[in-house]
C-alpha cells in the first residue's frame, strides 16, 4: 500500500502524519551513521590484507562515494515508480542484513581477492567493492526514497530534501566520531583483556 505523502510535522498535522515524517528522518539519521560507521569498520577488515595506506583508504571512500551515486539513482527511480514505505522499508532490511552476515564470509571473500590480484591498488579496490558496495548502494537509496515520500508540493522541495540530506550528513558525522573514537577502541579494548584473562 502506498504510503501518503506528508510535507511536514506541523502541530496543526494528524498525529500519524507526524509520526511517520519524525519516524523518516530518524532512520535518515541512523542510515547516515551506519553508512560511515561502516566505512570506518571496512577499514579494520582491509588492513590485515592490503595495509592501511593510502591505496586503502582510496579505495573504501571511494567505493563509499560510487555506491551512494548508485543508490541515489537507483532509489530516486525506484521511489517514482513504487513510492512505498513497505518498499523503502525493505531496502533497508535487505542492507542491513548484508551487514550482519558479512563476518561469516568476508575472510573467504577477502582471501580470493587476495589470491587472484597481485597489484595491491586494484586487490584493495575489488575488496572494497566486494564488501561495501552492495550494502551502502542499499543504504544509499533512502535519501531520495523518503524525499518522495515526505514531498507533497513543489514549493517545499527544497526543505524537505535539505532537511533529509542534512540529517543524514549529521547521522554520519556521528557514526564517524562514534566508531573511530569510541567503538573500535573499546572493542580492541575488550579483545586486549580476553587475550590477558586466557590461560597460558
Amino acid at each position: 500500500m502506498t504510503q501518503p505523502a506528508a510535507e511536514t510535522a506541523s502541530p496543526g498535522a494528524p498525529v500519524g502524519k507526524r509520526y511517520f515524517v519524525w519516524l523518516v528522518y530518524t532512520v535518515s539519521f541512523v542510515t547516515g551513521a551506519i553508512v560511515m560507521s561502516f566505512e570506518m569498520l571496512g577499514s579494520r577488515y582491509l588492513n590485515p590484507y592490503f595495509g592501511s595506506g593510502i591505496y586503502t583508504w582510496a579505495s573504501l571512500i571511494s567505493t563509499v562515494l560510487c555506491a551512494l551515486t548508485v543508490g541515489y539513482f537507483i532509489g530516486g527511480w525506484l521511489a517514482d515508480r513504487k513510492p512505498s514505505s513497505a518498499v523503502l522499508g525493505l531496502t533497508i532490511v535487505i542492507g542491513s542484513a548484508y551487514l550482519v552476515a558479512l563476518p561469516l564470509f568476508v575472510d573467504a571473500m577477502l582471501d580470493f581477492v587476495l589470491g587472484h590480484i597481485e597489484d595491491v591498488r586494484i586487490g584493495s579496490l575489488a575488496a572494497s567493492c566486494a564488501v561495501l558496495l552492495f550494502p551502502v548502494t542499499m543504504l544509499g537509496m533512502y535519501s531520495p526514497f523518503a524525499i518522495r515520500l515526505l514531498l507533497q508540493s513543489a514549493q517545499r522541495s527544497g526543505t524537505v530534501s535539505g532537511t533529509v540530506y542534512g540529517v543524514s550528513t549529521a547521522g554520519s558525522i556521528v557514526g564517524t566520531l562514534g566508531t573511530t573514537f569510541f567503538l573500535i577502541p573499546v572493542t580492541e579494548h575488550g579483545r586486549s583483556r580476553f587475550r590477558w584473562a586466557l590461560p597460558a
